[in-house]
């Protein structure tokens, strides 16, 4: 008995220091409370995954064993988890084998004195922009432990919900991780993302789910830190480039100042800047903003490299000699190799040229949603309907599915978007536009509207890719298995492989979680999440093939009574003579509202490519 009172007691007196820590963390921060984005799939989705957890937990008590996610193993199926073709250019060297977070660690724990920045480090996969975001939204104290809906760490089960294409979906994964050996010390370490103390758990797992609900690992290399926010907030990504700002003292006031208030950002450089590491900042890696400052004057911005290493090595850096006592103890830095730098404003917008802003939102927003076919052309007269029942600042994103989700099953057309948003007297309220033109998974734009119905005409303009094609007569099964090879005045030799059973047969379960997503956004089914069991298996009566791509339009207010149609209309080829004349009218109000020509056909800019009759070899 004394023994396992002193026990009890240790835990409490642990459990004390915790919550003594993330209360001072919280302190420090001193930030104002933003949530996730709730909607009423989010209920559904953290119900879903608490049911799927306790069933987990029950059956592997019964049968005492520890559970083992058979769609996502990475001992016994480690090829389809980290690949999302049958022949991949990717490289995972030093790969040592499989191990479960407790047989790797000594006293394991989920987390250590909450989530912050400081945990996180940077694997062996291209996901940096993942990884920033992280960072990013752990600045916000709570945020992040409110995607780790359920977990059992004796049983080894994790529950995870995120935001994608619209509304949440939840996921489950086991604890099993991929390590390596170190060289320098011969222990084991972890293959993929990990905290600062690689005993905690949170990031990997995290990292493991988030890979789980695209496929794959390889299917998270390269993305744009917003993005990566957007799906774990519920927010409203964007992107643009520093050289577009037009006044940058109002820049510094309406948007940087509001860093971890209402925007979460992550910031960049293109890859064409010439000899970038003369400063300390690589190029092609996605960085996160952390906080910025005023001091004796000086507009100050902190950065952080989610590699926990290499830094900015000009004014303010680790090293700079304007580093002072008091200027140490005000912004409280420390100088040491984490990852964390001071840079002058100045230098930031001169340094860095694609910012990526997430707008988040907190508990006095309303959300609502709706998803249509659409067909780019001939092109389609679907549009959206929303009323609004008091005047309310009000931001509109018009989407469209997450490529990342599609891996090799690469589309032959890009699909650019924008939209225009309309009175209920016909009366032109705001057009929206892509700024930066390789982010195209949504456009918005944020207004201030009165009370009144509002339509919203989207546009979608559709371009070629450089997919090129092999033989005729490859049927889509062959293709859908098959990776990507483009034409870029490189050659390209694909090596033959055996296709064996089990990566065809994994490769056909992401086409058909495909067309399950399509159909699930067309007649409305809720979405819970990848596994199949989430997924209601009714007979859906949809002519998928007729409609090119989905829409979906979000519109974020202040007032919860606002209501969301999304209308298809009729399939353009359906009834060709009204949708001719319907696309005619719509053309010559969009050509007089419009300052620039956005929203000009393809057909007018250039020769339509016809689609293939039948699937060729990509």
């Amino acid at each position: 008995m004394a023994r396992k009172f002193k026990a009890t007691k240790r835990i409490a007196r642990e459990a004390e220091v915790a919550k003594a820590a993330q209360a001072k963390h919280n302190k420090t921060l001193q930030m104002p409370s933003v949530t996730l984005v709730a909607t009423s799939a989010m209920t559904a989705a953290r119900r879903a995954c608490e049911a799927k957890v306790d069933a987990i937990v029950q059956e592997c008590v019964e049968n005492n064993c520890r559970f083992r996610d058979s769609k996502f193993d990475l001992l016994n199926d480690r090829r389809n988890c980290l690949y999302n073709s049958l022949i991949s250019e990717t490289v995972y060297p030093d790969i040592a084998g499989t191990k479960r977070i407790p047989d790797l660690f000594r006293k394991p724990v989920f987390f250590l004195n909450g989530a912050s920045p400081d945990d996180i480090q940077q694997g062996s996969v291209g996901d940096c922009w993942f990884v920033a975001s992280l960072a990013v939204i752990t600045n916000i104290p709570g945020l992040l432990e409110q995607l780790c809906v359920k977990r059992n760490e004796e049983v080894g089960v994790y529950g995870f919900i995120f935001f994608k294409d619209g509304d949440w979906v939840s996921t489950v994964v086991d604890d099993q991780v991929l390590y390596k050996i170190d060289q320098q010390s011969g222990r084991r370490v972890l293959y993929f993302s990990k905290c600062h103390e690689e005993r905690e758990s949170w990031l990997p797992l995290m990292e493991k789910a988030y890979a789980k609900i695209h496929g794959d690992y390889e299917s998270l290399d390269g993305g744009f830190t917003a993005e990566g926010i957007e799906d774990l907030t519920g927010g409203i990504a964007s992107m643009m480039f520093t050289s577009d700002i037009l006044d940058r003292d109002r820049f510094w006031e309406e948007e940087m100042k509001e860093v971890n208030k209402h925007t979460l950002m992550g910031c960049s450089i293109g890859f064409e800047e010439e000899n970038p590491e003369k400063h300390g900042i690589q190029s092609g890696h996605a960085y996160s903003v952390l906080n910025v400052a005023e001091y004796q004057g000086e507009r100050l911005v902190h950065v952080r490299n989610p590699w926990g290493k290499i830094e900015w090595n000009g004014d303010w850096s680790d090293q700079s000699e304007k580093w002072t006592p008091e200027a140490l103890e005000t912004l409280k830095h420390e100088d040491k190799n984490d990852g964390r730098f001071w840079m002058p404003y100045k230098d930031f917008l001169r340094i860095f040229t694609t910012l990526d802003r997430c707008h988040v939102f907190d508990a006095t927003w309303s959300v609502a949603s709706s998803w249509i076919p659409y067909n780019v052309s001939p092109r389609s007269s679907g549009h959206y309907e929303f009323e609004l029942t008091k005047t309310s600042n009000t931001v509109i994103v018009l989407s469209q599915p997450d490529t990342r989700y599609y891996g090799s099953f690469s589309s032959d057309f890009d699909n650019t978007l924008s939209f225009h948003v309309y009175d209920d007297e016909g009366n032109l309220v705001k057009r929206a536009k892509i700024f930066v033109p390789y982010s195209k998974r949504s456009v918005n734009c944020e207004l201030h509207l009165k009370a009144g119905k509002y339509t919203v005409i989207p546009h979608v303009i559709r371009e070629p890719t450089d997919i090129t094609h092999g033989d005729d007569g490859d049927d889509e099964e062959e293709n859908a298995v098959r990776p990507a090879t483009r034409d870029n005045g490189v050659e390209v030799v694909v090596e033959q492989v055996k296709m064996d059973k089990s990566s065809y047969m994994f490769q056909q379960r992401k086409a058909s979680l495909i067309r399950k997503m399509s159909q699930a956004r067309v007649t409305g089914r809720t979405l819970l999440g990848v596994d199949d069991e989430d997924y209601e298996e009714e007979k859906v009566e949809l002519d998928e093939h007729n409609w090119q791509l989905m829409l979906g339009l979000r519109v974020y207010s202040h007032d919860s009574n606002a209501s969301l149609e999304g209308i298809p209309g009729e399939h353009p080829l359906r009834s060709a003579t009204a949708a001719a004349k319907a696309a005619a009218l719509a053309e010559q109000q969009e050509d007089k509202d419009d300052l620039e020509g956005v929203t000009a056909t393809l057909a007018d800019k250039k020769k339509l490519v016809a689609e293939p009759e039948e699937e060729k070899e990509e």
